[in-house]
């Protein structure tokens, strides 16, 4: 039997150096995966000479409107049209693959699909260390698929990430039969998964987490805000240690009962990062945090 293709969508805007580390530690991590980075229109000099040495593995898209996320949900529409492996895993530029991807990943995501068939989304995400509460009560141990299945009241009223999330593993063909088109935000697209499909899955070993402390755009400008907790913070990347391949092996053979929280399995290079880890710069200081929701309070104030 041919074995489950995958392949990879990386969305990206004026963050060069993030785009970098998240190629290169799939590179590192998944090697041989196809990727493909659809870039909203990025203007920024460094960003766009490192597009540029991709070369083919870029698709360069026109951004439909200047919404919050911009572009992101037409350009994750192309990548799920453009695909033609079983399934396709969605990243953001300020993603990175942290450990090494192995054939059994693959064929554990492809055993819960097959044993799943309303299941059309898997997240292959750590665990936020910041909501351990929230995942712990959400989420219950399946030992059979040696994943994490949704366990949270029925009426509770969050369709994200109960049944959908912008970074996760696609199957391709349940989505193109059931017509799908990605709507414009997390919360409508939530909306639509509950319509048509079962709760997304969490994988047992995950893969992929957050890089700490990223500039976040909005409008797809940065606010003053964000540009001043950059500045304070360091210009740099806060990227992780790849997990080393024993400790993966040791991560996979973990009983299911330790919830996969990257704070208790991933490290930053820089150790003065803190954690639990904050996942905009803006949110590590009150300063910019303050000017941060200043600005876009008056964005929806006084709308241009």
């Amino acid at each position: 039997m041919t074995p489950p293709s995958l392949d990879v969508a990386i969305f990206s805007y004026n963050r060069g150096a993030y785009l970098k580390n998240c190629v290169e530690s799939l590179q590192r991590n998944m090697p041989g995966v196809r990727f493909t980075v659809y870039d909203d229109g990025s203007d920024e000099p460094g960003t766009l000479a490192y597009l540029q040495s991709l070369g083919e593995n870029v698709r360069h898209m026109k951004s439909a409107g200047e919404d919050r996320h911009g572009g992101y949900y037409n350009n994750m529409q192309a990548a799920l049209d453009a695909t033609q492996a079983d399934y396709l895993l969605m990243l953001q530029d300020d993603l990175q693959v942290v450990r090494p991807f192995a054939q059994e990943d693959l064929s554990r995501i492809h055993q819960v699909f097959e044993q799943s068939p309303i299941t059309v989304f898997i997240s292959p995400l750590f665990m936020k260390g910041s909501k351990r509460a929230y995942f712990q009560q959400r989420y219950q141990p399946d030992a059979g698929l040696r994943c994490y299945r949704w366990s949270a009241d029925p009426q509770e009223s969050g369709k994200v990430p109960q049944k959908y999330a912008d970074i996760a593993v696609l199957h391709v063909a349940r989505l193109r039969q059931s017509g799908w088109r990605f709507a414009g935000s997390e919360e409508a697209n939530g909306a639509l998964a509950n319509t048509l499909f079962g709760d997304m899955v969490q994988v047992a070993e995950p893969w992929v987490f957050y890089v700490p402390e990223e500039p976040a755009y909005r409008g797809r400008v940065l606010t003053f805000g964000a540009k001043l907790a950059v500045k304070m913070a360091g210009n740099t990347v806060k990227s992780f240690q790849d997990m080393s391949a024993q400790a993966s092996v040791t991560f996979a053979q973990r009983d299911l009962s330790v919830y996969p929280f990257a704070e208790d399995f991933v490290d930053t290079v820089d150790p003065t990062v803190r954690k639990p880890y904050k996942f905009n710069a803006y949110r590590t200081r009150w300063l910019p945090l303050i000017l941060n929701k200043l600005e876009l309070l008056g964005r929806r104030l006084w709308p241009r």
